[in-house]
């Protein structure tokens, strides 16, 4: 593509261009021996005598300069380059060797090949053209040198490398030779120093020499650039490349125009179908963008590019299976593009799929160790797997790498915090907050123009959360103290947060000041005055404190917001349990236990009210069902027997608080338990026993 610098002046100026150029960007060769000759060196020398800098007008947007790029001889009297550089200059064009002080004036064009990217050009007098290779004989793993003259510098430059993939449908193919700005329309030589194809830049790269000998075969005329230019196809070619450069200047809307004019001129074009697709993504008219796309690939099914890009189309519209399947194909394609490995792990990870979530990162990875997100993405498929220290592992490298991701470090402290290690959660909640307070960090990602640098500034709100994170990890350390501090702080932060005031009420609770509490928790109720959770929280504040009254309503209140919620029933089963109303708080087992049958404490608790209402049998079938539930409660042990005291049957009543003691031998209460049960059953040294161990139990406490 051509390289675009200011032009205020004419001919005069591009003259002088001409002269000075010729001594600034031309090195001259030092001359070596045949013998010390490397194949790459024999192949320069050969090029180095056909092959030109194509300098020329060009025009971006409003601007005039200086544009052209490579080309080389392919007859006397023929330079065959790209088509989009042929396109991108105009009115006085030159050809120019690196080594030479002949300058070729460029008369018009002779043929040219939109699809392939390739013109031919006509100059005035004569050039030494490379021979012609075979590019139906190419096979993986074949020489290739690339030739031409890239940025920066614009030297004469040779890069070697082997053939890396050929596309049986058109035979383009695919090198792992270098190519920077400034290649397009370099030829790619063989060994022999024979031409097999032609740079044009984006993948796979290169078009077969087979196109250029049609090219040249059917060459009958001349065309000069103004009037080759009137030309329907590079009108619309003229069209596309303008709707480019408005797309990338941000200017959606406008780039449409121009695809519309190009598409009515050609349509045809599978890129101008693509860059439409893309501007519609830009305004977020992701169906529109799915019918471009799918148009792209009807006319040109072998771009791997346009199935990403659909890809990402689809996943914007929620369509993830869909965009895996053009993931795979991108892939299928282009197996060593590292971006569309990274995307489709994202796909299959938020589809449920974190094997194959976890498959891709690996090649991601595999295709770039350098590669942070991946690591980090990687980490969080195996943290939803359960693989938490798989997870952390990926986490570390993550910040080996980009030591300023304060994310990375948010998502390696909760796996810690899950797994009891709060104090290294909190060394890593201390550098989140010491990296939010340096400012902005970047990470390095893949999108559809390759390797891209991002920047992330986290905002206050994002502080908040991680104040309110580190403020719980000390609550489970308790250091109550610190975590009032840091709630505090969240509030600072942001002060219309219900969050932060919910978590400091807590705290305060933990602390025994439930007037405290309650005035959090009413703020954080009038901030989301939705929240049921506040309400309970607020409503077992103020039963600590007597208010039975209040209580009760806020308990309504939450149950009211959150009907299918049984932590409403429950404390407002408990609260009248504590008044009395036993009649009520069996109303409210009974909700709590249709919601969630298999709730143990619902099923004990509610027997409980039933043995105060003098319904001992349906106490102990209570009792046994919560023991069913959970036979390692010796709560429930304990539950039982009480029941069965109160009917009168001490002797299986003593085998429930045995069973009680069995399971929790440190608990004074089991044996006071049995010793009143014996005790009725006369059995007073027994009971004497349990008494005493009841005592030195406790006393022990």
């Amino acid at each position: 593509m051509g390289h675009y610098t200011r032009f205020l002046l004419c001919f005069l100026v591009l003259g002088l261009f001409l002269s000075f150029s010729d001594i600034a960007l031309y090195a001259q060769e030092t001359p070596e021996t045949a013998e010390h000759l490397t194949e790459t060196d024999l192949v320069s020398d050969k090029a180095k005598e056909s092959t030109v800098r194509l300098v020329g007008f060009s025009k971006r947007g409003s601007e005039l300069g200086i544009g052209g790029g490579t080309g080389f001889f392919v007859a006397p009297d023929k330079i065959a380059t790209n088509f989009h550089v042929a396109a991108g200059v105009s009115g006085f064009v030159t050809a120019k060797l690196s080594h030479k002080e002949t300058v070729w004036l460029i008369e018009g064009v002779v043929a040219f090949d939109i699809a392939y990217d390739i013109a031919i050009l006509k100059v005035k007098g004569k050039g030494v053209p490379l021979p012609l290779g075979d590019s139906d004989m190419l096979q993986i793993g074949d020489p290739a040198f690339l030739v031409g003259f890239p940025s920066p510098g614009l030297r004469y430059k040779v890069t070697e490398g082997v053939v890396e993939k050929v596309r049986d449908s058109d035979k383009r193919f695919r090198t792992t030779a270098e190519s920077y700005p400034g290649n397009s329309g370099s030829p790619v030589l063989n060994s022999k120093g024979e031409i097999i194809g032609i740079h044009y830049g984006h993948d796979p790269g290169n078009s077969p020499v087979s196109v250029i000998k049609a090219l040249l075969a059917g060459a009958t005329s001349t065309e000069s650039f103004a009037q080759w230019r009137k030309q329907k196809p590079v009108q619309s070619y003229l069209y596309t490349e303008q709707g480019k450069a408005k797309y990338y200047d941000g200017d959606a809307k406008g780039a449409i125009d121009d695809f519309n004019q190009a598409i009515e001129l050609t349509p045809d074009d599978a890129e101008t179908y693509k860059f439409r697709a893309k501007s519609k993504v830009k305004l977020e008219d992701y169906q529109a963008a799915i019918g471009d796309y799918n148009q792209a690939i009807k006319l040109n099914p072998d771009d791997a590019s346009t199935y990403k890009e659909r890809a990402e189309a689809k996943r914007k519209l929620g369509n993830r299976a869909s965009a895996i399947d053009d993931y795979n194909q991108a892939l299928k394609l282009n197996p060593k593009d590292a971006f569309a490995y990274r995307a489709s792990a994202d796909a299959k990870r938020k589809s449920g799929d974190h094997a194959g979530a976890i498959e891709d990162y690996n090649q991601t990875i595999k295709l770039n160790p350098e590669d942070a997100e991946a690591y980090k993405k990687r980490g969080k498929v195996k943290a939803e797997l359960g693989d938490d220290a798989g997870a952390i592992e990926d986490y570390n490298q993550a910040i080996k790498l980009n030591p300023k991701d304060v994310f990375t470090y948010d998502d390696r402290a909760h796996i810690k915090q899950k797994l009891g290690d709060y104090s290294g959660a909190i060394e890593d909640y201390n550098q989140t907050i010491k990296k939010l307070k340096d400012g902005s960090f970047t990470y390095q990602t893949y999108t559809e123009h390759g390797l891209s640098t991002v920047t992330i500034t986290p905002d206050d709100s994002y502080a908040y959360y991680v104040y309110n994170k580190r403020g719980w990890a000390k609550i489970e350390q308790g250091d109550h103290t610190s975590a009032m501090a840091d709630f505090t702080r969240a509030i600072e932060l942001k002060p219309d947060g219900a969050y932060g005031y919910k978590n400091r009420a807590g705290v305060k609770i933990r602390l025994g000041d439930h007037k405290g509490a309650i005035e959090d928790y009413t703020r954080a109720i009038k901030l989301n005055p939705e929240d049921s959770n506040a309400y309970n929280n607020r409503g077992w504040a103020k039963q600590e404190q007597g208010d039975h009254t209040s209580a009760m309503e806020d308990y309504t209140h939450a149950i009211e917001l959150n009907p299918n919620g049984t932590y409403g029933y429950e404390n407002r089963a408990g609260l009248k349990r504590e008044i009395g109303d036993h009649e009520g708080a069996i109303a409210d087992y009974n909700q709590v236990i249709k919601l969630k049958p298999d709730d143990a404490v619902a099923y004990s608790y509610r027997g409980k009210s039933k043995s105060k209402l003098g319904d001992h049998t349906g106490a102990i079938a209570d009792h046994d069902k919560a023991i069913q539930l959970n036979p390692k409660s010796s709560y429930f042990y304990n539950n039982r027997g009480v029941a069965k005291a109160a009917y009168d049957d001490h002797e299986s009543a003593i085998e429930d608080f045995t069973q009680a003691i069995k399971l929790k031998p440190d608990n004074p209460t089991s044996y006071h338990l049995r010793g009143h049960s014996k005790q009725d059953l006369g059995q007073e040294e027994a009971a004497q026993i349990d008494f005493e161990k009841a005592k030195e139990l406790e006393t022990a406490q």
